[in-house]
């Protein structure tokens, strides 16, 4: 690779990082926009790409889409943050992250059996997606705090994998009726959103490397 191309390395990352959380927002809106009827304030996202959902290759599109450019992000910030002690925990936990929102798009949920083996695995692949990313937050801030360019970020990221743990834990244990569509939003939102951040942050200290 030559030096000038390993120079645009970083940037490519960070902006695949900025990238991702905004195409698959925008997926999620066009197919809601496209299915008449559907209510995203009422239903889940992965009914979207269900059993009988009439645009679901674009929902399974835009998962891998988004899967692709957060993993090449996680190498980018794993690159990113300081190299004394580097720990792969948080950026491996962000490919577990990708591994579960990919297993969701290629097992879709069936709402009208929701004990056939593809809703199951959908179920293990959501639980997956949410762990890794409740953890992956918390295992990155432990690597901020010894990085005088990415400390100011730790309490953030600390934050970001407290309150995705509570609005799962919220998800999960209490009916909202007529909201759970927007709550599992929000839940989903809170981990993008520090996605998008975080490669913002990354591609700024690319540029001023490489100036």
């Amino acid at each position: 690779m030559s030096k000038s191309r390993s120079n645009r390395l970083p940037s490519i990352l960070a902006t695949c990082g900025i990238i991702a959380p905004i195409s698959l927002t925008i997926v999620l809106i066009v197919l809601g926009f496209l299915w008449p009827g559907y209510n995203p304030a009422t239903q889940f996202i992965s009914e979207l790409g269900g059993a009988g959902a009439p645009n679901a290759i674009i929902y399974a599109a835009g998962f891998i889409l988004t899967g692709i450019l957060i993993t090449a992000f996680a190498f980018g910030l794993h690159r990113g943050i300081n190299k004394e002690g580097r720990s792969k925990t948080g950026s491996a936990l962000i490919a577990v992250y990708v591994l579960g929102m990919v297993a969701q798009a290629f097992f879709p949920w069936d709402k009208a059996n929701l004990a056939s083996f593809t809703s199951t695995m959908h179920l293990v692949a959501g639980w997956t997606y949410w762990t890794a990313m409740t953890l992956a937050p918390l295992f990155i801030a432990r690597r901020l705090k010894n990085d005088s360019q990415w400390k100011s970020y730790r309490v953030y990221s600390l934050a970001t994998g407290l309150v995705t743990a509570l609005l799962i834990l919220i998800l999960e244990s209490i009916w909202i009726e007529g909201y759970m569509g927007v709550l599992q939003r929000i839940a989903v939102g809170v981990p993008l959103l520090w996605i998008e951040i975080m490669a913002i942050k990354l591609l700024r200290l690319s540029i001023q490397s490489s100036t």
